[in-house]
């Protein structure tokens, strides 16, 4: 728990200056707080603290390494879609800790001019500590950029 409050305090204040860190809410399975940091145009490192909402009630972290590809799709023929794809962790709490491999693939939707976005997102889960088995996670959300 410290080293993730110490990633959170280096983030936000790496953030004051270069204004690469966005912060925002998730809905969909699991639905909680999201981050994203920009490390350069094409990549970025994403994080969530969120819980399921179904018939069990679990709080799940994750943290993913995306590569993005801007302006991938347009609708309209005006409004640009970036797609992005990536790997990381999920680490759930239930009864016991479970630890998977996370393989988020979505797109976004920069809004006022870069300053926030929206997105979809889907990712399959592989868990293969604690409970082991598959998961899909499903998320729409979106983000302010600081």
């Amino acid at each position: 728990m410290k080293a993730i409050l110490l990633v959170v305090m280096i983030l936000v204040s790496t953030s004051v200056w270069s204004n690469e860190l966005g912060l925002g809410v998730s809905i969909g399975n699991p639905t909680g707080l999201n981050g994203k940091y920009w490390l350069d145009g094409d990549h970025a490192a994403d994080g969530g603290f969120a819980w399921s909402l179904g018939k069990h009630s679990e709080l799940s972290i994750h943290s993913d390494y995306l590569f993005h590809k801007e302006g991938a799709f347009f609708f309209n023929d005006v409004n640009p879609l970036d797609l992005y794809y990536g790997i990381g962790g999920r680490m759930e709490f239930e009864d016991e800790i479970d630890l998977g491999v996370r393989i988020p693939i979505g797109l976004a939707h920069k809004v006022e001019n870069g300053k926030a976005d929206i997105f979809g997102e889907v990712a399959p889960i592989v868990d293969f500590i604690g409970s082991t088995g598959v998961e899909l996670h499903i998320l729409f959300g979106g983000r302010y950029y600081f």
